[in-house]
């Protein structure tokens, strides 16, 4: 996932006026965001932006390129006041977002492009008995500590939550996705996070929009059959 352009020698990870580059970064007037036309690692970043109420756009390159999903929704959430209120907050925010990163590669490297379904469904059973339940045990103590008000930190949003939330809704929407739900479902801690998210004012505005409902279907079918052609946005 990048925002702004990509080039093809990579020459933008080279530039010389970095203090130029740097103004540019830390006072953006817009953003446009390049990401394959599905949820997944493109989920976070979006949401955020929404949140914001940000001017930004699906797919469409620019000048100056920031890869990787976890750099660009870290970039974001401290752009948008969500990577809490000192230091300690902030580094809590980036283990429970790098431990929803982690999760969701153990699902992609192990689960989700496999290419038959049978084999899929098998897969899906193991990582759901083992690294799905051990990771909802260990968020939903973490919630527990914080009151269980549907937050990590405090009762304020943050890329934590956002970036849980909308883990929760990409593995919802792949195959053993049901059995997945009925795992979230019976920890209180994180079904309260999972519906302070999606009950956000301005997160329900963008999961109501026609872009994100596109996406939707879009990810569904990815994932149901990963080799098969994806709309244009």
């Amino acid at each position: 996932m990048t925002v702004q352009t990509v080039t093809p020698d990579a020459t933008h990870l080279a530039y010389n006026n970095t203090e130029s580059l740097s103004v540019t970064f830390k006072n953006p007037t817009s953003f446009k965001l390049l990401y394959f036309p599905i949820h997944s690692n493109g989920a976070t970043s979006r949401e955020i932006l929404s949140i914001a109420q940000a001017e930004w756009e699906n797919l469409v390159p620019k000048d100056v390129v920031l890869a990787e999903a976890g750099v660009i929704e870290q970039y974001l959430a401290k752009q948008f006041d969500l990577m809490g209120s000192n230091e300690y907050e902030m580094n809590l925010i980036k283990s429970f977002h790098s431990s929803a990163a982690s999760l969701h590669t153990l699902h992609a490297t192990t689960v989700a492009f496999i290419p038959d379904r049978e084999a899929r469904w098998k897969a899906m059973e193991v990582f759901r008995e083992g690294p799905f339940t051990q990771w909802v045990a260990i968020h939903e103590k973490h919630l527990k500590d914080n009151g269980s008000n549907g937050h990590y930190i405090g009762d304020k949003l943050t890329l934590a939550d956002i970036r849980t939330a909308n883990l929760i809704e990409h593995l919802l929407l792949q195959t053993g996705g049901e059995y997945l739900l009925n795992i979230v479902n019976r920890s209180f801690s994180m079904r309260k996070l999972r519906m302070e998210v999606a009950h956000d004012p301005r997160v329900d505005k963008w999961r109501s929009s026609r872009a994100y409902k596109t996406l939707t279907d879009a990810t569904g079918r990815y994932f149901s059959d990963p080799f098969a052609p994806t709309p244009k946005l």
